[in-house]
C-alpha cells in the first residue's frame, strides 16, 4: 500500500483496522471508525446498520455525519418510514455498489426516497455494501456524497473492500461478546436470587467481582469484609485457616490441578448463625500476560437470609391461595408450623388447615419435603435479591 496507485496510505489504513476493534468497547459503538472512514472517503455521512429497522424496531444505526433531523430521535426518521422507501437495498451480499450502478439518476431524482430523505440534507451519491456474517447477521455499511462532490470511483469501491475481511470478524465477536455479558448478568442475578454471595478473586487474593449478596454481606463487616479489595475475617484462627484455603485453591490454580473445593464456617457476633463459606479453585485457561485472571470464587451463604419467593408465582405453580402461599414461603424460611402462624397472626388450626391443602396441592407428604421443593422450584429463581 505504499505505491501511489494504493487505495490507502499505509498509516491510513491501519488507523482504519485498528478502529474497528477497538470499536468494539466504544460507546456509541464504532464511532471512531466511522468518522476515520467518513474523513477518508471525503464523505459527508458514513452509517452502518447492524439491525435493519422492522416494524415496532427502530433497529440499530450507528454513523457519523447524519444530519441532526435524521439522528437526534429515539425513531429518527429513516428507521421511522424511510428506510421502507429506501431503494439501496438487498444489495449482492459482499459486493461494493454505487447508488448510481444500483438505480439509474432520473429514476433516482424522481423517487420518493430522494425527496424525502436525500434532496433536504444535500445528499446524491451513494456507496453501499450488505454483509452476511456469522450466525445468520447482516450488516449494512453506507456512504454518503453531496451533489458537488465527485461520484464514487473504482478506488473508493477498493477502499471499502480492503476492509470488509475486518469488520466480518468484528461484528460477530461484538455479538458474541454481548451474548456473554447477557449470559454472564442473568447468572449473577440466578445466584443473587438464591441468597448465595459470589466473590472471584485473581491469584493476588483481589477482588475481580463481587455480586449484590456478597457486597451486602461484606458491608455488615459481621465476621467477614472487605479491605484493599481483599477479604478480611474478623476472628484470628479462622483468618489463619481462610488464608490456607485461598492459599491451596492459587496454587491449584497455577499449577492446573483438578478442582479443589473447601468450606468453613465464619463466626459473627452473638445471636448470629455463622456464615458458610465455600472456596474453589478456578482453572488456568488461556491467560494474557500482565492481565489478572479469575483463580479463586468464593461462596458466601447466610443461613439467616429470608427467602423472596414470590408469593404469587407460587400461586401460578401449585395454585396455592394467597393464604396457603404465605404460610408456605413461612415454612421455607425455616419456621416450625407453630412460629408461622404466630407471624401470620392466624390459629394453629387454620394453619394446620392451609398445611393440608398445600400439601394436597404440591403431592409431598412431611413438612421437610415442601420446604426442599419450594427451595428447588422455580418460585426461588423468580424471587427479588433482597
Amino acid at each position: 500500500m505504499a505505491n501511489d496507485t494504493a487505495p490507502y496510505t499505509l498509516k491510513a489504513y491501519s488507523e482504519l483496522v485498528e478502529s474497528i476493534y477497538k470499536g468494539l468497547d466504544e460507546t456509541p459503538l464504532w464511532q471512531s471508525f466511522l468518522r476515520l472512514l467518513r474523513e477518508e472517503m471525503e464523505a459527508n455521512i458514513c452509517f452502518l446498520i447492524l439491525r435493519t429497522p422492522n416494524l415496532g424496531d427502530a433497529g440499530l444505526l450507528l454513523n457519523d455525519g447524519l444530519p441532526t433531523p435524521i439522528s437526534d430521535t429515539p425513531n429518527n426518521v429513516y428507521s421511522d418510514g424511510l428506510y421502507a422507501l429506501d431503494p439501496f437495498v438487498n444489495l449482492p451480499a459482499g459486493q461494493v455498489v454505487s447508488l448510481e450502478e444500483f438505480l439509474p439518476k432520473d429514476q433516482l431524482l424522481h423517487s420518493e426516497f430522494y425527496q424525502r430523505c436525500m434532496k433536504p440534507f444535500d445528499l446524491l451519491h451513494i456507496l453501499g455494501v450488505d454483509m452476511q456474517l456469522a450466525d445468520g447477521m447482516r450488516a449494512n455499511l453506507r456512504i454518503t456524497r453531496s451533489p458537488n462532490a465527485p461520484a464514487f470511483t473504482a478506488q473508493d469501491k477498493e477502499k471499502i473492500a480492503l476492509l470488509l475481511t475486518h469488520l466480518h470478524s468484528a461484528i460477530p465477536l461484538f455479538a458474541r461478546l454481548q451474548r456473554m455479558e447477557t449470559e454472564r448478568t442473568l447468572l449473577d442475578r440466578t445466584v443473587s436470587q438464591l441468597s448465595l454471595g459470589t466473590i472471584i478473586l485473581n491469584d493476588k487474593r483481589q477482588f475481580l467481582h463481587c455480586n449484590a449478596i456478597a457486597d451486602q454481606i461484606l458491608a455488615e463487616k459481621n465476621g467477614i469484609s472487605s479491605k484493599d479489595r481483599q477479604l478480611q475475617i474478623s476472628q484470628g484462627n479462622e483468618a489463619s485457616h481462610f488464608r490456607q484455603l485461598i492459599s491451596s485453591a492459587i496454587d491449584a490454580h497455577r499449577q492446573s490441578k483438578p478442582h479443589i473445593v473447601q468450606a468453613m464456617a465464619i463466626t459473627r457476633s452473638a445471636g448470629h448463625l455463622p456464615l458458610n463459606i465455600v472456596v474453589r479453585s478456578i482453572p488456568q485457561l488461556s491467560q494474557v500476560d500482565g492481565q489478572a485472571v479469575a483463580a479463586v470464587a468464593v461462596f458466601l451463604s447466610d443461613p439467616e437470609y429470608k427467602s423472596q419467593t414470590s408469593a404469587e408465582v407460587l400461586g401460578q405453580l401449585y395454585g396455592l391461595t394467597p393464604a396457603e402461599s404465605r404460610l408456605a414461603m413461612a415454612l421455607a424460611d425455616g419456621q416450625s408450623l407453630e412460629d408461622a402462624s404466630n407471624s401470620l397472626h392466624i390459629s394453629r388450626n387454620t394453619a394446620r388447615a392451609h398445611l393440608r391443602a398445600i400439601f394436597a396441592k404440591t403431592g409431598v407428604t412431611q413438612q421437610t419435603m415442601l420446604v426442599s421443593l419450594l427451595l428447588k422450584s422455580v418460585a426461588a429463581f423468580l424471587a427479588s435479591p433482597r
